[in-house]
């Protein structure tokens, strides 16, 4: 299976490095464990990038890249899927883990799978997948390819 992430330059040097979400925790996890924030399109991976960015002009955006991330094939049962009619009712309007599923904070410790399937924020219908680094089949998670993207001016 193949999964998409957007970085900004420089940070592209290194699209699966988990220093950004360790540092700063997200929706998903607390501060001082670090995840792989990934989408299944790139076209949810722009998204999920730019509704991130502080208001900025086209012109100071900085270069962002796709990054093609292949799963491994022979990992079985690699990805679970939580079900967004299982979510809390209030979970899309929070930004911390806190009102998360419980499930979260043990897969963080204890992966039993290599990634996560969990509903978009912004299209709940769309899924993102968090990696987890410690679980063993994360050494065979490969970049495929990275590609620098240009922003359509219209969307801004």
């Amino acid at each position: 299976m193949d999964v998409y992430r957007i970085n900004k330059e420089p940070w592209h040097t290194d699209p699966l490095s988990v220093v950004g979400s360790h540092k700063f925790g997200g929706r998903w996890n607390p501060k001082g464990t670090g995840i792989l924030y990934t989408s299944r399109t790139p076209e949810l991976a722009l998204l999920e990038t730019l509704v991130h960015l502080p208001p900025i002009t086209l012109a100071e955006l900085p270069q962002l890249w796709l990054s093609t991330i292949r799963l491994p094939d022979d990992v079985p049962d690699a990805v679970f899927w939580l079900d967004p009619t299982l979510m809390p009712a209030h979970w899309k309007s929070s930004s911390t883990l806190a009102d998360t599923p419980f499930i979260l904070n043990e897969w963080i410790q204890q992966p039993f799978c290599l990634a996560l399937g969990v509903p978009s924020v912004i299209l709940n219908m769309s899924y993102n997948l968090l990696l987890n680094p410690l679980h063993p089949a994360f050494a065979h998670v490969k970049v495929m390819s990275q590609v620098a993207i240009q922003i359509d001016a219209r969307l801004w």
